[in-house]
């Protein structure tokens, strides 16, 4: 046993090492937030939370840790490619950069001999967005607009039988995040206010998280999941670069190096999931998720300090503060799975979602490409001694929102248009031990 344990916390470390490396250089997400981690969810419609067949409950129901049938490790690779078109009065239909990003996972589960008990850990990627595009801005001619931000965690959950039908689960762990923007910024407030910079910041920083779920098999075919992700906030801490071309004539060096604070946060979400076995073979699940966006993307207050350029230091102080909004609105998410048992060890799925955009006409931005609203999904599992195989492929339908005047000073997304659409491809190995 003591080794066993000593393997697998290896396999975590590596794992953990090799997730934060891959998050270096890139990161991203349904739009922003995803809807699933690894195949076997996201083969039928990212529906989880009412389920205890996979790895991945660690992060979306911690109650199906207790109705596991085996102990198990999985290995998963999430590949995206977003496709995105951005048009203004100066920009027609600019497309922004694809490049094919992939998000790993790790999981390992145990149900405890003799016990009720069944614990999990997980290393994985929630939520990010990566964003490029080479744009004409109105006061600067063609530049780079760039956005990144993610969300990586490691979660310990462990789930307990209450009974013979019920049980509960509880996670807790870490989650690192990361934010970098590089394009012209518009000062929202203070004694910026409407003037345009050229801005290159970055920030990161860790916090704790946690979740919590349970399950209930209602009746002999059906069974009934509730789980909770709690808000993730960020005190970021980094560095910000600004350079005011529109200042040249008042200060002999238009730029500027500030020490950098800002609060970020990941929304807090509740997911209710029902599972009914119509037959031995035949599987439908449902899940409807309410995603506490309100609360989260609010707005972005920016605090500089310590800035270097005595002369911008004399008309804004040391330390000025800036606040873009983004009100950005409570999202609801419906997913549908289905699944058919081929043979012994061949498993197909289908899934629909539905995920309802939290983001308003009037705060659009390109850096924050929030839309996506349809999509499907299919997948296949295979069974083979103690390892299973499994596929899942995603594609979400082109979404398209327009702005007409936009709540963002400056005007520089006046009578804008955002288009998005998604491909993914999900690939994983389990071993059973």
């Amino acid at each position: 046993m003591i080794m066993e344990m000593k393997r697998i916390l290896s396999f975590i470390v590596i794992f953990t090492f090799f997730i934060f490396l891959s998050l270096s250089s890139q990161a991203l997400a349904n739009g922003v937030l995803l809807e699933s981690v690894g195949p076997i969810s996201t083969g039928r419609g990212a529906t989880n939370i009412a389920h205890a067949d996979n790895g991945s409950m660690v992060r979306d129901n911690p109650a199906g840790l207790a109705n596991i049938t085996s102990d198990k490790i999985e290995l998963n690779a999430d590949l995206f490619s977003f496709s995105m078109h951005y048009q203004d009065p100066q920009n027609n239909d600019e497309e922004g950069k694809e490049p094919i990003f992939t998000l790993p996972s790790f999981f390992y589960t145990k149900r405890l001999n003799k016990t009720p008990l069944g614990i999990g850990v997980g290393v994985f990627n929630s939520a990010g967005y990566s964003t490029e595009y080479n744009l004409i801005h109105p006061n600067y001619g063609t530049q780079k607009y760039f956005s990144y931000s993610s969300l990586s965690k490691i979660l310990m959950g462990a789930g307990y039988k209450c009974g013979d039908r019920f049980s509960l689960g509880l996670g807790m762990g870490a989650s690192y995040s990361q934010v970098k923007l590089e394009l012209p910024y518009t000062f929202q407030t203070g004694a910026l206010k409407g003037i345009p910079a050229l801005i290159n910041m970055k920030g990161d920083d860790w916090t704790y998280t946690w979740n919590l779920g349970a399950q209930w098999q209602i009746f002999s075919k059906t069974t009934l999941g509730l789980a909770y992700r709690s808000q993730d906030t960020f005190n970021m801490h980094g560095d910000l670069d600004m350079d005011i071309p529109a200042l040249a004539q008042t200060v002999p060096d238009t730029t500027a190096h500030y020490d950098l604070d800002f609060d970020f946060r990941w929304p807090r979400s509740l997911g209710l999931g029902l599972l009914h076995r119509l037959t031995d073979k035949h599987t439908l699940s449902f899940d409807v998720m309410w995603i506490d966006w309100s609360s989260a993307f609010d707005d972005l207050t920016l605090k500089l300090s310590n800035g270097d350029n005595a002369a911008f230091n004399s008309q804004t102080g040391k330390n000025p503060q800036d606040t873009l909004p983004l009100d950005w609105k409570d999202g609801y998410s419906f997913r549908l799975g289905y699944e058919q048992l081929l043979t012994p060890g061949d498993t197909l799925r289908f899934g629909y979602l539905y995920s309802q955009s939290p983001v308003p006409d009037s705060t659009l931005v390109p850096m924050i490409p929030g839309i996506l609203t349809h999509m499907l999904s299919v997948g296949y599992s295979r069974e083979w001694k103690n390892w299973s195989f499994n596929l899942a492929y995603l594609y979400a339908f082109p979404s398209k929102q327009s702005v007409g005047t936009s709540k963002i000073v400056g005007g520089d997304f006046d009578s804008s248009s955002l288009k998005q659409s998604l491909h993914c491809l999900c690939l994983g190995v389990g071993y059973r031990i």
